[in-house]
C-alpha cells in the first residue's frame, strides 16, 4: 500500500503493511493512493459523522465526501484476507427509526454510532486478521430522547477456523436487551428487543 504526498500518485509515497493503523493524515499529509496487490484500506472520519467505508482501488485524487475521511488501516484482500467485522442494528421495541443509538468502542477506529432501523445495510466496526486474536468490543445503546442508556456490555468475537466466518464467541458479557444474529461471514444484526434493566 502506497500514499502520496500529492494528487495524481505525486512525491515519494510512504508504504504500508497489513495491519497498520494511522490516524488524522489523509487529505492533509496524504492525497492519493495506489493499493497495491492484495490491499485495501478501511477509512474513517473523526471530525465527521460520516460511514466506514472500504477503498479497494488506487486513487489518483480524493472527491467530494473522501475528502473528509481522515484516518485508515491497512487490510488484507488476499487469499488470507482481514476479516472486516459489520454491524447492522435494528429496533424490535416500536420505537420511531432512530430514537435508539447503538456505540461500539473499537480498539483501532474508536466510536462506531449506529442509530436503530436507519439503514439497511451493514456498517464496519472492525477487523480481524485471518489468523489473528479474538476481537473484544464495549458496545452501549442510549435512548436519544431521555439520554439513558438502555443496554451496556461488551461483544466477544472470535474465528471459526473450521468455517473461515467470524462469530459472536461468548455470550457472557452481552446485554440481555440485545440478540445478536451472525448475517454473513463476518456481518452481525444486532437487535434491541427490550428496555427492561
Amino acid at each position: 500500500m502506497e500514499l502520496f504526498p500529492e494528487e495524481n500518485f505525486g512525491g515519494t509515497p510512504d508504504k504500508f503493511e497489513d495491519g497498520t493503523v494511522k490516524h488524522l493524515v489523509l487529505n492533509t499529509k496524504y492525497k492519493s493512493v495506489k493499493s497495491g496487490q492484495d490491499l485495501g484500506l478501511l477509512v474513517w472520519s473523526e471530525a465527521h459523522n460520516l460511514e466506514i467505508w472500504r477503498w479497494n482501488n488506487d486513487m489518483a485524487s480524493f472527491q467530494g465526501t473522501q475528502k473528509l475521511y481522515e484516518s485508515f488501516q491497512v487490510f488484507n484482500t488476499g487469499p488470507k484476507p482481514t476479516f472486516i467485522i459489520s454491524v447492522r442494528f435494528k429496533d424490535a421495541t416500536g420505537a420511531a427509526p432512530g430514537r435508539y443509538l447503538l456505540t461500539v468502542k473499537a480498539a483501532d477506529i474508536g466510536n462506531v454510532d449506529l442509530h436503530s432501523n436507519k439503514v439497511d445495510t451493514f456498517s464496519p466496526i472492525g477487523t480481524m486478521p485471518f489468523d489473528g486474536k479474538d476481537v473484544t468490543t464495549a458496545i452501549y445503546v442510549r435512548d436519544t430522547q431521555t439520554g439513558i442508556y438502555v443496554a451496556q456490555g461488551s461483544i466477544y468475537f472470535g474465528k471459526i477456523k473450521w468455517e473461515n466466518n467470524v462469530e459472536i464467541r461468548d455470550d457472557t458479557g452481552f446485554p440481555k436487551q440485545l440478540r445478536h444474529e451472525r448475517s454473513g461471514i463476518s456481518d452481525f444484526d444486532i437487535t434491541l428487543v427490550s428496555i427492561a434493566e
